[in-house]
């Protein structure tokens, strides 16, 4: 009886340890195909159809709004495993656009920010991809060098594929749509002014159209 017991009590573990073994080797695996049906190639930003925006906490108070009107960028997407693939995006750092005028109807404030975000140093603000990883069927996270005020540090973009389409008006090339959101600290890069009543940190919301080129 003994002897029946303790092979009972060994089976059920034996069962279910295999059952575990089972279950990791399963959710080690993507629920996703790897590639993406997709054209490889080179895919460049459509500027009439993208936004660059940034906002940061002013006085603990309201998220303060602006937008980047110069932008550039460029993805090298490599459809059978788009963990290859390569970004490189750009704003013109004089191109800030708070829509903020002085009495005399000047975008004053506007060059005020562009100084403070180094444009004599970096008259572009750029990001190239350093690694991208895949969070889910049509989500990535992408690493990258951020080069801001004379400097480069590392920074993170969340991204999500939208869709894509054969448009007509754009010669029926390929295009591809993308949002993407990330956050940094702006001391990081030695942008300092205004800390008395705003906050370091800078959210940044993007939307893209890609067009293969």
């Amino acid at each position: 009886m003994r002897l029946s017991v303790l092979t009972l009590v060994l089976t059920v573990a034996a069962f279910a340890n295999t059952a575990g073994i089972a279950q990791q080797t399963t959710t080690d695996v993507a629920p996703y195909p790897v590639a993406v049906d997709l054209p490889a190639g080179t895919y460049r930003l459509d500027p009439r159809h993208a936004s660059v925006l940034f906002r940061i906490r002013h006085e603990g108070l309201s998220w303060f709004t602006a937008r980047f009107d110069g932008k550039d960028a460029t993805l090298t997407l490599d459809p059978a495993d788009p963990t290859r693939s390569q970004l490189s995006a750009s704003v013109v750092t004089d191109s800030v656009n708070t829509g903020v005028l002085n009495a005399q109807g000047e975008r004053a404030f506007d060059r005020s920010i562009a100084r403070a975000l180094g444009a004599e140093a970096t008259p572009s603000i750029t990001f190239t991809s350093t690694a991208i990883e895949r969070t889910g069927a049509a989500t990535a996270r992408i690493t990258g060098d951020l080069t801001m005020n004379g400097q480069t540090h590392p920074a993170t973009l969340d991204a999500t594929f939208l869709g894509d389409t054969n448009d007509l008006l754009r010669g029926n090339a390929r295009v591809l749509g993308f949002s993407a959101q990330g956050a940094i600290d702006r001391s990081q890069w030695g942008v300092n002014d205004w800390r008395a009543f705003t906050g370091s940190q800078v959210q940044i919301v993007i939307e893209a159209e890609l067009v293969r080129t």
